[in-house]
């Protein structure tokens, strides 16, 4: 069987709406344009199973413009996709073939025939296969009504066939001055739909539509579809469905965070700038907190993102999408929280490798600070409880399985709830409008955008309590923005070539370090390959020897088998030949090693800046630039104030191979950037001064293989 996911035309036509109790046709005028953010989640099943919830799921993400040309014509123009499935990301910020990528830039043209598109051909002479243009044209059919629909509360409408799902019923729910909300429902048993849709009355564009469908094959296979689009305005997030997890029943907390302290504006903005992260070929600007207390954030609101090369700004323009504060998990020692806001493309261009040059995103970023209160439901004997506080209310009321809990309040509210220390329930989430009983708690959510209170959520309750108590916080934020900043956030070049910021830290050794001279012990007998460890200069001054005369092994210097720098060197026991360096059955021997200097780190006459100690001129260090990095950091060590030693970064942020000049790492300041903040920097000194030292050694025995079982 071949799948269909449900196209937007279909989807969407249904839902032009009337000017009271006329009906609407789709009516703007040549030039009129929109530009839609969709969201889409495609998961496969089994029938009687939950929905696969693996790297099975598709997920696509993608901003469109189209625009009126006539009465006949709209022309489409795909200004950016992208489509996660298995792990992998592909679209327009990545590789895509090149008819692929030209077809896109060249758009579509969708010709209407009584407000239907009855074709889809492509703007421009690269040959795209029909089976796409077919597909395109169910998308493409999202702005059109394929059917008239009034503008009266509790009119309906069946539709026979909408894209393959019979008999689907669309009904107007609620009227006002510039909007339809339409909830539509197909219920055949191979192709079941939910939707609700809410569309500009005036013109008969659509606004915002969340649709779900789920087809079953004749096999027993399944594929549910999720999708939501709203204008790339739209100020609270979207999406399709979510999840990883399969739906289950979580438990219920018996505490929310406290509403004091609120953060300062001084808490919010401890930094002036911040950081640009590049994920998924995705760009985020992302900015710490001083507070702990993510709930008492607020709203922050980013704009105008605008990208720098230097101080010359770069033609990029993009999207901020609504930002989500999380635990800062990116540094351990940093500020507790942060505010992380994701940029897309609004224009069909590959941003990548003009990214990769710039060194700075500047925007505007709005705080309005958060006003939370709470509130308590206690039930009465028949179950019912409802309290109003605000313009915010909470109504509880039983259910088979325990409690419904339904919130509500102003527009941008949201919500957190426990239950008291004494009660055991669980709960999952759903839109107020929760749809049909088959809809899971993310399916249901995603269709608050196209509800008439996006704030108002149902809260479905498992308990054997018959009254227990209930906590409501109610999330909210000011009207009005308390400060507003200009932040610089810093790209990675921009923080590599920046020369007033640290760079992070990056340990020079990947493990231990070469211990020190009177340190040095025998190490790997335990598996039969006897070494000393020390630094490789040291380990140039050294030797070892057995006090029996051995015929059969020797002490070599060899270099150990680490990734990157280890800075050290092995004398190690081995053949002659060196091909044999692990030795069994030698009994209990006393081994000597001797070195006829000793090598010491000692303080360099140059030493860091206080100001900017990261920063280290060249000059100074009296090196010639023909140096390898091994050859530097055999000689020169950069250390912090936790005697920690520290690798170098390089201009063009590559890091440096051992065989690599050290002329590579020099800025064009003429300085070395070090990989942290040192407090000395320490130089190689050899003295003559000898040292000896004998250890007794038990080489193991050889091992004995195990016998199989019987």
């Amino acid at each position: 069987m071949t799948y269909r996911t449900l196209g937007l035309g279909p989807i969407l036509a249904l839902i032009s709406g009337a000017a009271y109790a006329e009906t609407v046709t789709f009516d703007p005028q040549p030039g009129a344009a929109r530009t839609w953010r969709m969201e889409m989640s495609v998961r496969p099943g089994r029938e009687g199973e939950p929905p696969d919830y693996s790297y099975a799921t598709q997920r696509i993400s993608s901003l469109t413009r189209m625009q009126v040309v006539d009465a006949q014509t709209l022309h489409i123009l795909p200004l950016w996709f992208q489509t996660v499935v298995a792990g992998e990301t592909y679209g327009t910020q990545g590789p895509l073939p090149d008819n692929m990528r030209q077809a896109m830039a060249d758009g579509f043209d969708a010709t209407l025939n009584a407000g239907i598109i009855t074709e889809v051909t492509p703007h421009g002479t690269v040959d795209v296969p029909q089976e796409m243009l077919t597909g395109l044209s169910q998308q493409f059919g999202a702005v059109l009504p394929p059917a008239r629909l009034e503008a009266r509360e509790g009119w309906s409408t069946t539709i026979a066939d909408f894209s393959g799902v019979p008999d689907v019923m669309v009904t107007v729910t609620h009227v006002t001055d510039d909007s339809l909300f339409l909830r539509y429902s197909g219920d055949d048993a191979s192709f079941r739909l939910a939707g609700v849709a809410v569309l500009d009355r005036d013109e008969g564009w659509l606004r915002r539509i969340v649709m779900t469908t789920d087809q079953k094959a004749d096999d027993g296979t399944t594929l549910r579809t999720t999708l939501a689009m709203a204008p790339q305005d739209y100020p609270f997030p979207l999406h399709a469905d979510y999840t990883f997890e399969t739906p289950d029943w979580q438990t219920m907390p018996d505490s929310f965070p406290a509403t004091e302290p609120l953060p300062t504006e001084d808490d919010i903005f401890p930094h002036d700038r911040g950081r640009v992260r590049l994920e998924n070929d995705l760009l985020s600007l992302d900015f710490t907190h001083l507070h702990e207390i993510m709930a008492n954030t607020g709203r922050l609101v980013l704009s105008g993102p605008q990208v720098f090369r230097g101080d010359r700004p770069v033609d990029m323009p993009m999207l901020a999408l609504p930002p989500i504060t999380l635990p800062n998990y990116h540094e351990e020692d940093g500020d507790p929280s942060f505010t992380s806001t994701l940029l897309i493309p609004t224009e069909q261009k590959q941003i990548l490798p003009d990214v990769l040059e710039a060194t700075e995103i500047r925007a505007k970023v709005a705080w309005y600070p958060a006003t939370p209160f709470t509130m308590t439901l206690t039930p009465d004997e028949s179950g019912y409880a409802e309290v109003t506080k605000n313009g915010a209310t909470a109504t509880l009321s039983p259910t088979d399985e325990g409690f419904d809990l339904i919130l509500s309040g102003r527009e941008g509210d949201d919500f957190m709830w426990a239950v008291d220390a004494e009660t055991d329930a669980g709960s999952m989430i759903y839109a107020a409008d929760r749809g049909p009983g088959w809809l899971t708690p993310a399916e249901s959510l995603a269709r608050r955008i196209a509800s008439p209170d996006y704030s108002g959520i149902r809260v479905a309750i498992q308990t054997d309590a018959s009254a227990p108590t209930l906590s409501v916080r109610v999330n909210r934020h000011a009207d009005t923005p308390a400060a507003t900043r200009e932040m610089t956030f810093q790209t990675d070049n921009g923080r590599r070539t920046d020369p007033d910021r640290a760079p992070d830290k990056v340990l020079l050794f990947k493990g231990d370090p070469p211990p020190r001279l009177e340190d040095v012990r025998p190490e790997g007998l335990d598996v039969a390959a006897l070494h000393f460890r020390m630094g490789s200069l040291q380990a140039a001054r050294c030797s070892a020897k057995f006090a029996l005369p051995q015929t059969e092994a020797v002490f070599a210097e060899a270099t150990p088998n680490t990734d990157g720098y280890g800075g050290t060197r092995l004398l190690q026991m081995q053949t002659p030949d060196g091909i044999r360096t692990h030795f069994y059955e030698h009994g209990t021997q006393d081994v000597t090693l001797s070195c006829d200097a000793t090598v010491t780190w000692e303080d360099a006459e140059a030493q860091p800046d206080p100001d900017r100690p990261w920063r280290i001129d060249f000059e100074a260090l009296d090196i010639s630039p023909e140096l390898t990095y091994a050859q530097l950091i055999d000689q020169i060590r950069f250390v912090d104030a936790h005697g920690d030693a520290l690798a170098l970064v390089t201009p063009n942020g590559r890091g440096l191979a051992l065989s690599d000049k050290i002329n590579w790492a020099i800025f064009p300041d003429g300085t070395l950037r070090v990989a942290g903040t040192p407090a000395r920097i320490l130089h190689a000194v050899s003295r003559p001064d000898p040292f000896t030292r004998s250890f007794t050694v038990t080489f193991p025995d050889l091992p004995v293989p195990e016998e199989a079982p019987q």
